[in-house]
């Protein structure tokens, strides 16, 4: 298994009688689940700038407004996991997931009627952000109960054929773009978004073990004061009114408690994971959203802007292949993995950004496609190996919570760059930097831990 924090103590054990990880066919297809949901959910995002550049102009909006509109949607990633880690304590993972993939495609559908871009961070922002959120967990807690010794090959080899279809995404919005215009390529997308719902609907598992409701809490705290008599006697109204009370606010603080997961912050390793990962990720997402606008500010013209974001596809799907083949061989240490990929992706992007001539930056933003793979593949599996099985969900709703903060705060302050100067190369200056707290603390918190 993968290595990467504290693993050996945080290892499924796992009985040979049990038809569970690496060995049941269901899981083949919760793996095809999440394929479909993820290409769903995020298949368009790295295209937004072919969809709604033209749009922008005709509107007059500002790339202030497109950068808040994901900023918006990385926190609400956040608010739907939690919301995901409130439902599960009453109703399965699947029905939390299917919730999401409803409230997803609500958003879609109504992203079709906007006017300006300033109306994304309703449409895109929270109701697509929401129901995202609530699905992500969803599909990685599954994959994780039912693949554990080959858990980072079974991700790259997803990440590898979900990168493959989403290769030729570019093409197919320039074509529905050509095609049928802005509003029919919105809606062809929300037809894609619709597949969520197949998508969730087979996340299917085993309960959890020693699973308890605020119900049951509820009723082990009544069955106490039953055996609360002194000398044969009763407590008295006014002290069984006292306890009672005590007993609802203990549960619900227990409940929120346990909702949250906050128990994984006291883990000063796991927050240093938390802040690096989430100036990296937002870096990453806003970097490939405005992509395409710093292309077409280059002057190159639609079919070489969706050839570049092809390439990026493809190069992704290369980077994952490999990783898959790689893991197969070798056991790797998944952080390691992480802090190298993002060391090289910030000198590769400072040298994109001096360049100009389309082969170079085609080979560039190839480079860039290959190690976003591996941040991608490690960026759940850096958490999962620190953090116990069972507290999975909630951690990674953290993390995601994180990230959802550091996006709300930094985003229209990368639009407001470009909107300022009419540049987008001060913006990407500015994402390149968003690099520094995962190369500057994990070193500080390795030397710390260490000594």
């Amino acid at each position: 298994m993968v290595t990467g924090g504290r693993v050996e103590k945080n290892k499924l054990k796992i009985k040979e009688t049990e038809d569970v990880a690496d060995n049941n066919i269901w899981g083949y297809v919760v793996c095809f689940g999440t394929i479909i949901t993820f290409i769903a959910g995020i298949g368009h995002v790295n295209s937004f700038g072919l969809i709604y550049n033209d749009f922008i102009i005709e509107t007059n909006s500002t790339a202030k407004s497109l950068t808040t509109a994901h900023g918006v949607f990385a926190i609400m990633l956040a608010i739907g996991g939690l919301l995901l880690n409130m439902i599960i304590k009453k109703r399965s993972l699947r029905f939390g997931g299917l919730l999401g993939a409803f409230t997803f495609s609500v958003g879609s559908l109504l992203t079709i009627l906007i006017t300006n871009t300033n109306q994304l961070p309703l449409t895109f922002g929270v109701l697509q952000g929401i129901g995202f959120g609530m699905m992500v967990p969803v599909c990685y807690s599954t994959l994780n109960y039912y693949y554990v010794k080959r858990r980072t090959q079974v991700m790259s080899v997803i990440k590898a054929l979900q990168g493959f279809i989403l290769m030729w995404y570019p093409q197919l919005i320039k074509l529905f773009m050509t095609e049928y215009g802005f509003r029919g390529t919105l809606l062809i997308i929300s037809g894609i978004s619709l597949h969520g719902v197949p998508g969730m609907a087979v996340m299917r598992s085993k309960p959890p073990r020693n699973f308890r409701t605020a119900k049951d809490a509820k009723n082990v705290g009544e069955q106490e004061d039953l055996l609360n008599v002194e000398n044969g006697k009763l407590n008295t109204e006014k002290e069984k009114e006292h306890q009672k009370d005590k007993r609802k606010l203990s549960v619900v603080r227990h409940e929120l408690w346990k909702s949250m997961n906050i128990k994984v912050l006291k883990d000063p390793v796991f927050c240093n994971i938390c802040v690096g990962q989430s100036f990296v990720n937002f870096s990453d997402l806003t970097f490939f959203i405005l992509l395409p606008m710093l292309l077409f500010q280059y002057g190159y013209t639609a079919t070489q802007v969706a050839t570049c974001i092809s390439i990026t596809a493809a190069a992704d799907v290369a980077g994952r292949c490999i990783l898959a083949v790689i893991s197969s061989i070798v056991d790797i240490n998944t952080r390691l993995l992480y802090y190298i990929a993002t060391a090289v992706t910030l000198i590769v992007r400072i040298v994109m950004l001096q360049v100009r001539e389309f082969v170079y930056v085609a080979v560039v933003t190839g480079i860039l496609g290959v190690l976003r793979a591996w941040l991608h593949v490690a960026s759940p599996l850096v958490i999962a190996s620190q953090v116990p099985h069972g507290d999975f969900p909630g951690a990674y709703a953290l993390s995601m919570l994180a990230a959802g903060i550091v996006n709300l705060a930094s985003a229209p302050f990368i639009g407001l760059l470009k909107d300022v100067y009419q540049d987008y190369v001060p913006a990407f200056y500015a994402l390149a930097a968003c690099c520094a707290p995962c190369l500057i603390f994990w070193p500080i918190e390795y030397v710390m831990t260490k000594q």
